[in-house]
């Protein structure tokens, strides 16, 4: 791998620290090349040694933080958590002797203990069996929730765990790669499902005279009906007692409710609206401006000789009007 990258690494180390070991190193270049705990590997450059680490050796568990540039990933800070292997000691042999012992066959416990061999060398491994059998022989280690013993393994893994500084315990116990759980399959049955009823129809405005006919027959009472208009009347006619005006409303229909059934067109709907004298006169001068608008409250019926809805005012105020007496808005902050 080459190790044309930039003269200086970046100011700074804040990058998250990780652990591994050397695979293998150039004392002349100062350039490594570092196997990460999932098996993968990273390059080190002639910077990326710690300022005060003047060599490695291959099997070497470190730390480092992974950096990019323009050509890769690479190494920064690196730095060693332990002694290399022992020349001369058959690392494999001395894996397998402990897992037996332990009575460990996952491939997973086995690549812990040969990062523990790496780490703490053969002997300190060998110890750590040493004093978990100890603790097994003397009655074992329960399990935090207290559930059960821990296995000869389990008592081994945590001895060592005890005996490790963080950054060892980064390398030798990295975290368990994630693994989604499979739902398991639904059970098949040989009863066919029931078909789904079949979507009923919206209705329509054509639909609601049958719907009416029906109702109408017994149709509830109301003791109550208010409704508001909202509109400028072109002109009115002021009696002694009140004021006659008339709102023509030709829609369009505020948003309604998904379902509701509307025409295909707004019919115009007249509507006469009568006024108490002393209601008119407190409206009369605001809508003189030609940007007010009036609003009325009041009860209803359809007057069927003039063929219109008669709305009786119980309430008049215009849209100016009511925001005069709310006040002025606050300035924006």
């Amino acid at each position: 791998m080459s190790d044309e990258v930039p003269a200086q690494p970046p100011a700074g180390d804040a990058a998250p620290r990780e652990g591994g070991h050397v695979r293998w190193f150039n004392p002349a270049k100062r350039t490594a090349l570092i196997e990460r705990a999932d098996g993968s590997t990273i390059f080190v450059p002639s910077f990326g040694l710690a300022d005060d680490q003047a060599d490695l050796s291959e099997g070497q568990p470190v730390t480092f933080s992974a950096r990019e540039n323009a050509r890769g990933p690479y190494a920064s800070g690196v730095q060693p958590t332990g002694d290399a292997p022992q020349s001369g000691v058959d690392t494999a042999a001395v894996v397998a002797q402990i897992a037996a012992a332990l009575t460990e066959t996952t491939a997973f416990a086995i690549s812990q203990i040969r990062r523990i061999v790496t780490t703490l060398g053969p002997a300190g491994a060998q110890a750590a069996v040493a004093e978990a059998q100890r603790i097994e022989a003397a009655g074992g280690m329960l399990l935090p929730d207290g559930s059960r013993r821990r296995t000869l393994g389990g008592v081994f893994f945590v001895v060592v765990r005890a005996q490790l500084t963080p950054a060892q315990q980064r390398v030798v116990f990295p975290p368990k790669p994630y693994q989604k759980k499979s739902k398991p399959p639904r059970p098949v049955s040989d009863t066919p499902s029931p078909l789904p009823p079949p979507p009923v129809p919206p209705r329509t405005w054509a639909d609601r005279l049958p719907l009416l006919a029906t109702l109408r027959s017994t149709s509830g009472k109301a003791t109550s009906v208010k409704v508001t208009i909202i509109g400028r009347p072109e002109q009115v006619d002021a009696q002694p007692q009140f004021t006659l005006l008339t709102l023509t409303h030709s829609g369009p229909l505020p948003s309604l409710p998904k379902g509701v059934p509307v025409p295909a067109v707004f019919p115009p709907t007249t509507y006469a609206v009568y006024i108490s004298k002393k209601q008119w006169a407190a409206v009369a001068e605001a809508l003189v401006n030609p940007d007010d608008v009036l609003i009325v409250e009041g009860a209803q019926l359809y007057d069927a000789e003039a063929q219109l809805i008669t709305v009786f005012a119980t309430k008049t105020t215009t849209k100016l009007l009511q925001q005069g007496q709310r006040g002025p808005k606050p300035p924006e902050a």
